[in-house]
């Protein structure tokens, strides 16, 4: 596949705009074109829920939203010539990528995520979450504290039994094929000793569907499948982070243990994730 073009959803936030800057970056790199979009939702009251929204506040949300991106052409003048289309959209933002995604046959969605906090769902961002576990298209998610554009070396961490095909990972190859990136593919097992007889026999298929991309193969003990991972970008200079999001898989602990807030938080580092 691809990367030729990139939505970009956008709500002026800081986080938002880092993300943005990120894509700028891609784009050139790559020669993408940018789609930006801007959702918003016109909360209703309760007891007004029956009755038709006010005309002229829809009319003051699209004029604040089309001064927003005008002023946002400004501060980011190269967004001229790498914007394909902008759209401002009176959705849910959810609903709004989704139907994007559709409309626009994009390849590749860039979106922010807030950074430190003390609840994970704000960490990561509940509408980067929900896009990220929804989405038929991979989803590069940036943390707030990404200053820089970088794409080099990748982490693949995965389970043994979640690579059916080369196409599952198809995703993953043409990414690093794109920024002549390094693979590095890392399977964490409770103790080197009982590693399954299926993890050897993938290890030996991946290096086949990796052969003509660099890359490194790395099996490791731990109990603790965030923290190794954390350990090894630590110690490897990883830039971004790939997962498959997957049900019953190691993606679903990175969203659901105490020890993956800690990873999302001190990794900072931009997460590919991408289904099969």
């Amino acid at each position: 596949m691809t990367y030729s073009r990139i939505l970009v959803p956008i709500d002026y936030s800081d986080c938002a705009l880092n993300a943005l800057e990120y894509a700028i970056s891609f784009a050139k790199e790559t020669d993408a074109k940018l789609i930006l979009l801007h959702a918003y939702h016109i909360p209703v009251p309760a007891a007004e829920a029956t009755m038709s929204i006010n005309t002229h506040l829809v009319d003051d949300f699209i004029k604040e939203g089309n001064e927003k991106m005008k002023q946002l052409f400004k501060r980011y003048p190269e967004l001229d010539h790498l914007v394909e289309a902008t759209k401002n959209e009176m959705a849910f933002v959810t609903d709004a990528i989704a139907s994007e995604i559709k409309e626009s046959k994009v390849d590749l969605i860039i979106m922010g995520t807030h950074g430190a906090s003390n609840a994970f769902e704000e960490l990561v961002g509940s509408n980067t979450l929900h896009i990220i576990k929804k989405s038929n298209k991979p989803v590069l998610a940036v943390p707030n504290e990404v200053n820089h554009f970088t794409i080099k070396e990748i982490l693949f961490s995965y389970d043994y039994h979640s690579i059916d095909s080369k196409e599952t990972i198809q995703p993953l190859i043409d990414f690093a094929l794109l920024f002549g990136a390094q693979i590095h593919v890392l399977h964490i097992t409770d103790k080197m000793d009982r590693i399954h007889s299926g993890a050897i026999s993938e290890a030996k298929i991946l290096e086949q569907y990796l052969k003509d991309i660099p890359h490194q193969y790395h099996m490791l003990a731990g109990k603790h499948v965030e923290s190794e991972i954390l350990e090894y970008i630590k110690n490897h200079g990883i830039d971004t982070l790939a997962v498959m999001p997957r049900k019953h898989t190691m993606f679903e602990r990175l969203f659901q243990t105490s020890i993956t807030k800690q990873l999302a938080h001190h990794s900072k580092i931009p997460m590919l994730a991408f289904h099969s």
